[in-house]
């Protein structure tokens, strides 16, 4: 009796210390799980949103009716009154969101969050993004009334929201903290925050490692940058011209290479999982396509569009649909910023690509005491400038910041100092520009607005209801020196300011009644957009492949086609099953690929073979360039593959190609069995194909794990760890009038509490789509759930 009194003695006295552990032990910058759990102050105490009818007295006159997906179709009297019901709806089911990213941009989420995320603000700071924003926004304040008064309305409609809810999200509940009143000129700053996302990648260490070492028959076999024979996305009406690449071999820039390994990070390291790094990450990207009356069955043109981002929950993009007389427009916004940029009018239909264009540049210095660099034959001392970063409960942090004449300093692992220089971080009139173009009704308007778009370059697919079809290459790209390819370039010399070419690409009705773009090469000339004739190819030819066959496409074929799961870099791997001789032990590898057709489908076996082959084949590609190219970079897989099944040439001292061949399969096997053991050849791609979409601050519990998923890099339908299609989206003109079918990658709502959080997820993974409604009269609406009335 006496050892039983004790044990539960014990057993009480660590059951309240595990009790008080839990209460107050605190997850990174939120409160206690007690203080989180309470009833009455904590995460609890936050309302679900109800979907009853609500009055506001505002002065305004417009009705908003929310469907049963989420998605708001806001009625005023003007564009203006638009705007602020746009702003109303963003800040009601986006507004964390919101501030997260405009705080990431002017550097001030320290002070919001923790000190987890000062390297994000150490980064972001210098551009000084925040003062920038404020110059633009008087700029259109003097010079754009019409488009000032926009922004300003959406912003009265965002805070006329936060005025009575500041509370409404759990997340803030969570912080301790309230959403801060909303400016202007924030929704400038999302176009910096995009650019990072979609051109902030600097290679150009490894690419003049490449043209420095390799001489100029390697160079052109192993790294076209203009390779023959590729999918562009403008027809191109000239051969593709022999770019010389500089002869680097005499010139004094030393090679550095360097390695940024990417480490394992907590859940609440958010500095590092906001940044990228100055690394451009594979599969972020898009596809866009269109097709005229001349390539369907009913003769109707028909537009896709399904960009490819970072998942997370909720994320990036939000539906809208917007009304106020004649100005009738359906699509994706970003919220935080009042336009659609990808969606449809009553006369036209748009979709946007990355344009993977190179914006940065790097130079190598010359630096002495660390502190003064040689430039045009003097010692110069860096430009230095302090920032004051506050961080929530801790000390301010100064971030002292360097700079030369071409931009900032960037001081490698190995001790070699760069200057860097990103065209992105300039003043840019992209919001302003999607502003024009989603009132154009015709071609000539809408390629107008966007010749003065800037940053981040997009790639726009355009279809109207006269049956035209047309794709614009937008954005400002550097009018560099005739014979620069992205190499490293000399900090000593001479900075002469670029500034952007004068040049607009774009194609309209071309003879092939398509157009496309994957993310691939604008067009081949003189003119170098970045380094795409280094990347595989896939994709893009898949997608060219398919649209080129098709002349019967109808709306369901169209769908389906953005579900395509089809790796054709299994046909490069079937020529070498036939060109090698394999050992009989490979035999089980080879009779899985051997009559498989390349679909990437969740559900089967072959896939994850040949996924395995794949990663396999890349890592025997890296190690060749390693110990045979003596580079850094390897060739692409596509480019590698070439060479194996290539039986005229041969890389002098190179090892014999079968042993590279029997390695990858060697290598294959042995991964199979290891991983999976004997049940490898029974085990479905589903197994390593699965991912996470992540809350937008990565708490546990929050996301969605998606399961049974197909596809990966090469595919159509992209599946890699990191990025898949935040939307998919179908435009189809029928008598002139316009039908969206679209589906999200998660849901409208960013609010953890809201049956709208991850409501899309399901329908998405299954390549299902909902029919959007688009009736200039709102009592032709269906299925509205609540309805807002401003008074």
């Amino acid at each position: 009796m006496k050892k039983a009194k004790i044990f539960k003695i014990v057993l009480l006295v660590l059951s309240s210390l595990v009790w008080i552990f839990i209460t107050t032990f605190r997850l990174g910058p939120f409160g206690s799980l007690g203080s989180l759990t309470t009833y009455k102050t904590g995460l609890l105490s936050v309302p679900l949103q109800n979907d009853e009818k609500v009055e506001i007295h505002s002065g305004k006159k417009l009705d908003i009716y929310v469907d049963n997906t989420g998605i708001p179709h806001v009625y005023g009297t003007s564009k203006n009154d638009a705007a602020y019901g746009l702003g109303f709806m963003h800040a009601k089911d986006r507004y964390f969101q919101m501030e997260m990213i405009s705080r990431t941009v002017q550097g001030r989420l320290s002070e919001f969050l923790h000190s987890g995320t000062l390297k994000s603000d150490k980064f972001w700071r210098p551009y000084e993004f925040e003062q920038k924003s404020e110059e633009l926004l008087q700029t259109y304040k003097k010079e754009n009334p019409n488009f000032y008064a926009y922004l300003q309305a959406y912003s009265d409609g965002v805070n006329a929201y936060l005025d009575n809810n500041e509370n409404a999200d759990p997340l803030y509940k969570a912080l301790g903290t309230a959403p801060r009143k909303w400016k202007t000129e924030y929704s400038l700053l999302f176009t910096w925050y995009m650019s990072y996302t979609l051109t902030y990648f600097d290679h150009h260490v490894e690419q003049q490692e490449l043209f420095k070492k390799l001489p100029e028959q390697l160079k052109d076999y192993f790294y076209p940058l203009q390779p023959k024979g590729i999918n562009t996305i403008l027809p191109s009406n000239t051969a593709p011209s022999n770019i010389k690449l500089p002869n680097l071999a005499t010139t004094p820039l030393a090679i550095t290479t360097f390695d940024k390994q990417e480490k394992e990070q907590s859940w609440f390291d958010l500095g590092d999982k906001l940044m990228i790094n100055n690394k451009f990450y594979k599969g972020i990207g898009s596809n866009n396509w269109v097709v005229n009356n001349t390539k369907t069955k009913e003769k109707n043109n028909i537009l896709a569009n399904d960009p490819h981002l970072y998942l997370t929950l909720p994320e990036a993009f939000y539906e809208a649909h917007l009304v106020a007389g004649k100005f009738n427009v359906y699509g994706f916004t970003i919220p935080g910023v009042p336009v659609i940029v990808s969606g449809h009018n009553d006369k036209i239909t748009w979709g946007i690509t990355n344009g993977e264009w190179d914006l940065v540049d790097r130079y190598k210095l010359q630096v002495k005491n660390d502190s003064l660099y040689l430039y045009e034959g003097k010692w110069i001392p860096f430009k230095t400038k302090s920032y004051t970063i506050k961080i929530k409960g801790k000390s301010d942090f100064i971030e002292k910041y360097r700079s030369t004449i071409q931009g900032k300093v960037i001081k490698e692992e190995d001790g070699q100092y760069y200057a860097q220089h990103w065209y992105a971080a300039e003043k840019s009139n992209s919001v302003k520009a999607m502003f024009e173009a989603m009132q154009s009704h015709n071609w000539e308007g809408f390629s107008t607005a966007l010749k003065t778009y800037s940053y981040p370059p997009q790639n726009f697919a355009y279809s109207d209801v006269d049956n035209n079809i047309g794709i614009v290459c937008a954005g400002e790209l550097p009018k560099r020196s005739a014979d620069y390819v992205g190499q490293l370039l000399d900090g000593t010399k001479k900075h002469i300011q670029t500034k952007p070419l004068a040049a607009f690409w774009s194609a309209y009705n071309p003879e092939k009644g398509f157009l496309f773009s994957a993310n691939q090469q604008p067009i081949q000339n003189d003119v170098y957009f970045g380094a795409h004739g280094l990347s595989d190819t896939y994709r893009a030819h898949r997608i060219y492949s398919l649209l080129n066959d098709n002349k019967n496409w109808t709306v369901k074929d169209i769908q389906k086609m953005q579900s395509d799961v089809v790796d054709i870099s299994l046909n490069d791997f079937k020529t070498l099953m036939k060109n090698y001789t394999l050992k009989e032990k490979y035999s089980d590898i080879i009779m899985k690929l051997k009559g498989w057709d390349g679909r990437m489908e969740g559900k089967d076996n072959q896939p994850l073979v040949f996924e395995i082959l794949r990663g396999v084949a890349i890592k025997e590609a890296k190690q060749f360039a390693k110990t045979k190219l003596k580079v850094k970079k390897e060739p692409s897989l596509q480019y590698f593959l070439k060479y194996l099944n290539d039986k005229t040439y041969n890389v002098a001292g190179g090892s014999d190609k079968q042993k590279i061949v029997d390695a990858i399969f060697e290598q294959t096997q042995d991964s199979l069995v290891k991983r999976f053991g004997s049940e490898w050849k029974k085990t479905a791609y589903k197994n390593i194909s699965r991912f996470n979409i992540n809350n937008i601050l990565f708490l546990p519990g929050l996301g969605q794990e998606i399961e049974n998923i197909g596809g990966n890099i090469n595919t159509i339908n992209i599946n890699t760890d990191k990025f898949h299609p935040v939307f998919r989206a179908v435009y189809e003109i029928k008598d002139k009038k316009i039908q969206a079918n679209t589906i999200l990658a998660g849901g409208q709502s960013g609010i953890i509490n809201s049956k709208h959080y991850r409501d899309q997820i399901e329908p998405w993974r299954k390549g299902e789509y909902k029919k959007a409604q688009f009736a200039a009269n709102p009592k032709e609406l269906e299925k509205i759930t609540q309805t807002i009335k401003f008074n």
